[in-house]
């Protein structure tokens, strides 16, 4: 009996630790992202010079989040609209995880398909965006 309760509490341990680690990596996704390139169709787009905008995302303890356009200036300084869009974050049955966002207008969802501390990959049914960590000028 004494082993069926030990493996009852290491499966257990082993979904709570999961969703803790899972969490951990889903906050990388906060900062700012400036897109590397972007592809459709098969075809690679790569932007040249200095971002124009960078993505940057907040990222809350229950998934949940803001994404914003910020405009580089050139003094370090950033300029902001007041438009941001609010997400959550949620992991589809299949283990996708995906960024639902939400308006009051409209709503869809972005696939998250690759997230670490320096490079993100976002895709829908059109694009696929590959970013990188915006790196200020010092």
């Amino acid at each position: 009996m004494f082993k069926f309760y030990l493996v009852i509490f290491f499966i257990f341990f082993q979904f709570i630790s999961c969703n803790i680690s899972e969490k951990q990596n889903l906050k990388n996704i906060e900062g700012m992202w400036e897109i590397y390139s972007v592809s459709s169709n098969g075809e690679v787009f790569y932007p040249k010079g200095r971002p124009p905008l960078v993505d940057y995302y907040v990222f809350n303890a229950d998934s949940t989040g803001i994404k914003k356009k910020l405009k580089p200036n050139f003094n370090n300084t950033y300029t902001s609209s007041l438009d941001e869009l609010h997400f959550e974050i949620k992991k589809a049955k299949s283990g996708h995880i995906f960024l639902n966002y939400y308006s009051n207008s409209n709503s869809w969802r972005e696939r998250i398909k690759k997230l670490t501390k320096k490079e993100l990959i976002i895709s829908n049914n059109k694009f696929e965006y590959h970013y990188k960590r915006f790196e200020i000028d010092k």
